[in-house]
């Protein structure tokens, strides 16, 4: 079917990325990500959280919303930890709403059972089940 698109004029398209951060109260960081998410953007993603910690945040907590998530670029150098080596203690907890088919890659993405804070994944329709846990 595709071939059919690209010889009408309706070729396929990149996925885009789209990722959103917003601070609400209680410490928490709410990342929305959709799409196919790249290391700069991450990196920026870092850059604030870690602006936030040295400022006091403290036990940050971060609700992560996987919303038609697509995975990691490829080719990005994702094997450079500093964040998670300097500030990945200071994280308390992780909650994780998304597609289930993306758990396990997630949980290895987060570093879950190497870090000190928790981190738990939530299927889209636990939503509210993810912010009530990622709160206490």
């Amino acid at each position: 079917m595709s071939w059919l698109k690209k010889l009408f004029g309706q070729a396929e398209q990149a996925p885009v990325l789209s990722a959103t951060l917003r601070k609400e109260p209680g410490n928490l960081h709410v990342l929305r990500v959709s799409g196919v998410l790249n290391k700069a953007t991450m990196d920026n993603i870092q850059a604030v959280a870690a602006r936030d910690i040295e400022a006091g945040a403290g036990d940050l907590r971060l609700l992560l919303m996987l919303d038609k998530f697509l995975g990691w670029k490829r080719g990005d150098n994702w094997g450079d930890i500093e964040f998670f080596a300097r500030y990945g203690d200071q994280i308390a907890k992780i909650a994780v709403v998304g597609d289930a088919r993306w758990e396990a890659e997630t949980l290895a993405f987060l570093a879950a059972g190497r870090r000190k804070g928790e981190v738990k994944c939530f299927t889209p329709d636990q939503e509210a089940a993810a912010r009530a846990w990622v709160k206490a």
